[in-house]
């Protein structure tokens, strides 16, 4: 070999990539376009939609022993169980069947009245049972997840309720299973009403009073707020029915350099251990509806080619 045709550069001992510049901004770059991307055509809620439906048989698959163990467990303990309710049914039934006929009256007297008066009659909310299967691991919301979704007719915005109170609000939901945020949560915000007196506030989700905190905000110092008073939602948002049981105030906090009081509540909902729930319809669409979409585009349209 002839000694010309050797190669005289040294082997790369590392092959170097692009420059750590050029990954920034070509990521960056990739980055806007996805988001206007999803902007302009709704590319997120779909593939969510579609990685639910891939991870579902995984999360139940995942869930499985828990499941076996809770069946087993329940099954143990449901002889003893089932005669402490049996007892304690007995007592709320009689109690349940004396305020039945006092609400039965208070009703027909109540649909005399609306049709003297040319109003709407109040309709309960039709209603779905759920069970809450997962809590979401999310250090920053207050989120649980329930084996009921789009295709049993659970829809966003729908409230969630227990045996006892308002649970939450249905914030995204998937073909088998939906998120419901609770309450408590940083970010909830419930209209209210004080039982007693009858006077409207707004309740938010307080993390900085620990979990499962509420707090009354915007209440004059003034205003007739007691230890103990019972809130119940209002109906002003068109979300929840009037007359769910939300929270009851614990503490009310009044200074002399502060026009509103500090109102703490605790919510009146087992947030932290339910398990059987209702998801009930909300009163207003919290989406709309393709349909409804397609009519109201439909007269924007007709005007541009009248102009």
């Amino acid at each position: 070999m002839a000694y010309g045709t050797l190669e005289r550069s040294p082997p790369p001992f590392f092959r170097q990539g692009p420059s750590a510049l050029t990954r920034l901004l070509l990521f960056a770059a990739l980055a806007v376009l996805l988001m206007a991307l999803d902007v302009r055509f709704k590319l997120t809620p779909m593939l969510r939609q579609g990685l639910a439906v891939v991870v579902y048989p995984l999360q139940r698959a995942a869930q499985a022993p828990v499941d076996a163990v809770r069946r087993l467990d329940g099954y143990l303990e449901a002889p003893s169980k089932a005669q402490q309710q049996i007892s304690a049914l007995q007592r709320a039934n009689l109690a349940l069947s004396l305020q039945a006929q006092l609400e039965a009256q208070l009703r027909q007297e109540n649909n005399r009245l609306r049709s003297l008066l040319h109003l709407q009659q109040s309709l309960p909310p039709k209603s779905v049972a759920a069970q809450i299967s997962a809590q979401v691991s999310d250090p920053f919301s207050r989120t649980v997840l329930i084996d009921r979704g789009s295709l049993q007719g659970v829809a966003p915005g729908s409230p969630v309720i227990d045996e006892t109170g308002l649970l939450g609000q249905v914030t995204r939901d998937y073909p088998w299973t939906a998120e419901v945020t609770l309450i408590t949560d940083r970010d909830a915000v419930v209209p209210v009403q004080n039982q007693r007196t009858g006077e409207r506030g707004v309740l938010y989700g307080e993390p900085g009073l620990g979990q499962g905190g509420l707090e009354l905000r915007w209440m004059p110092a003034a205003a007739d707020v007691r230890v103990g008073d019972i809130l119940v939602t209002s109906g002003v948002d068109g979300i929840y029915p009037a007359g769910l049981r939300v929270a009851r105030v614990t503490a009310v906090v009044r200074q002399r350099d502060t026009a509103f009081a500090r109102v703490m509540c605790a919510p009146l909902a087992d947030v932290e251990g339910g398990r059987h729930v209702l998801v009930l319809q909300p009163l207003t669409a919290l989406v709309p509806s393709p349909a409804a979409d397609a009519a109201a585009a439909k007269p924007r349209s007709s005007a541009k080619h009248s102009r």
